[in-house]
């Protein structure tokens, strides 16, 4: 009898580290992406947009710029974005052993965070990429627009993953 209290009360404390693993894992996915959300552009093929375009004096020239360097980072973000899936199975199977030993876990967590890193430096990369396609005038205008897109939305869709937000690192963006 003792033994099964002992054996009860121990898989407990497994289960209750493998929750709060969880839970951290996936604090920390939310959390990332959001940090970078101020310098971000909008959601898809904003370039192609006839009113942005011509509300920001958007160069055909550019906007060829801009599809190639979105073109390229995309089809690069989109590998970056299979490891990062892979590298998540990988850890939520680590976290779901039988017999749970906290070292291969933190080990798929390490890679998980390198995946995720390598993917949100793509992006960073390629956002530079078209910051510096644009004029300062244009950059403002679109900074303009984010900020009156943002006031106009509801108070409950501005927070982390509300209804209407796209999810950060589902898809390349501009796509």
């Amino acid at each position: 009898m003792r033994f099964l209290k002992m054996v009860r009360r121990e898989r407990a404390e497994v289960e209750a580290v493998m929750r709060k693993a969880l839970i951290i894992i996936v604090i920390l996915a939310v959390a990332g992406p959001l940090a970078a959300n101020d310098f971000d552009l909008p959601p898809g093929k904003w370039w192609e947009n006839p009113r942005l375009v011509n509300h920001i004096g958007l160069a055909d020239e550019q906007q060829d710029r801009i599809r190639e360097v979105v073109f390229v980072h995309a089809r690069h973000m989109i590998d970056l974005k299979a490891n990062v899936d892979k590298a998540g199975l990988d850890l939520a199977e680590s976290v779901d052993q039988q017999d749970f030993d906290p070292v291969p876990v933190r080990a798929a967590y390490a890679v998980f965070q390198t995946a995720r890193q390598k993917l949100e430096n793509e992006r960073f990369e390629m956002l530079l990429e078209v910051r510096q396609i644009l004029t300062y005038e244009q950059w403002q205008k679109m900074e303009e627009i984010k900020r009156r897109v943002k006031q106009n939305r509801p108070q409950q869709q501005r927070r982390p993953g509300a209804a209407g937000q796209r999810p950060q690192g589902e898809r390349p963006p501009g796509y």
